[in-house]
């Protein structure tokens, strides 16, 4: 298992135990089902269901995705921890994004969220 799904599956753990995050994740997607995100890496495909019920991860591509980002597994993994800002990625052509790339501040809040219900 790389980083990166290492990283997802922590995600995913907060995401699915820790109230507070349910209540940020239920405010984000508001009246509809969920959010989809498509990860493309070297490592695979891989998408990420957000719903009111929690996170649940899944192996594949899914057909329409709100937001897809390909990019080197290091890459994600660095934007997602912050050690690695965004906007220089995509302005240096590191990282993809294809779809709603506003999807991608209310993740960052998740991701903080969850790091720091962590520690």
């Amino acid at each position: 298992m790389s980083q990166l799904q290492e990283f997802f599956k922590f995600l995913q753990s907060k995401v699915n135990e820790k109230d507070d995050i349910k209540k940020f994740v239920s405010d984000w997607i508001g009246p509809y089902d969920g959010k989809i995100l498509q990860v493309h890496t070297e490592d695979g495909d891989q998408y990420i269901v957000i719903t009111h019920d929690g996170m649940t991860m899944h192996e594949g591509t899914y057909p329409s995705p709100d937001v897809i980002y390909k990019a080197k597994a290091d890459v994600l993994l660095g934007i997602f921890t912050g050690d690695v800002k965004f906007k220089d990625t995509m302005k240096d052509g590191r990282l993809e994004v294809i779809g709603n790339a506003h999807e991608s501040d209310p993740l960052a809040n998740l991701i903080l969220q969850a790091l720091m219900g962590a520690m």
